[in-house]
């Protein structure tokens, strides 16, 4: 399984570093300000919200499946929004991915965290674990 896992993961630590670089670039040319990290917040916990939902309506949880949904949900989505969007080169569309930046860069923060808190949250609900 790591032989799928491992280049899974390391492919979602070098989106999140792409995007940090860019989310420190954009800050600091103020294109982005407090605002949009409020609203990149916000869409962070909104797909955390998303993942754990849908544990919890389906009623049992793989040991391993929250290394494949979280990055994919959190990182490599919105990184392929994001990145048909500058493709694309629609001015108004910018602003959403200016936002989707800012939230992969929190995804890749509070991803870590959330991996270990996510089992007790869904033992609190009852989830059942298989291994």
């Amino acid at each position: 399984m790591g032989i799928i896992l491992l280049p899974f993961l390391i492919g979602a630590i070098i989106i999140i570093v792409i995007c940090v670089r860019n989310f420190i670039l954009l800050f600091n040319s103020e294109i982005i300000g407090v605002n949009e990290i409020g609203f990149g917040f916000l869409l962070s916990l909104l797909l955390f919200v998303i993942i754990t939902i849908s544990y919890i309506v389906k009623g049992k949880i793989w040991n391993l499946s929250p290394f494949f949904r979280i990055p994919l949900v959190t990182i490599f989505i919105p990184f392929l929004i994001h990145f048909v969007i500058k493709m694309i080169n629609i001015p108004s569309l910018n602003y959403l991915s200016n936002l989707l930046i800012v939230s992969i860069s929190i995804n890749g923060i509070l991803g870590i965290a959330f991996n270990y808190i996510l089992f007790d949250l869904l033992a609190y609900f009852n989830v059942k674990k298989h291994y």
